[in-house]
């Protein structure tokens, strides 16, 4: 039975798309939905039903997510 992403780590949806979920450098947790269309981020408390596969919120790639900076002069 599968729950809500609420923690860190790599996700399978029903749908069988992977989420990966991590905690930003403030400490929120991101979210990033993997699926035919690509990679599109989302509100992790939006995926139910989903099975963790991993404690690693990259897996099985091992790339974490581009961050935006703003630059600042």
């Amino acid at each position: 039975m599968g729950s809500a992403v609420v923690d860190l780590g790599t996700y399978r949806t029903r749908e069988g798309d992977l989420v990966h979920a991590w905690f930003d450098s403030t400490g929120i947790l991101m979210a990033e939905r993997e699926g035919p269309s690509g990679r599109v981020r989302i509100e992790p408390s939006a995926i139910t039903n989903a099975v963790k596969l991993s404690d690693d919120p990259f897996w099985p790639e091992g790339e974490a997510p581009m961050q935006g900076v703003l630059w600042r002069e």
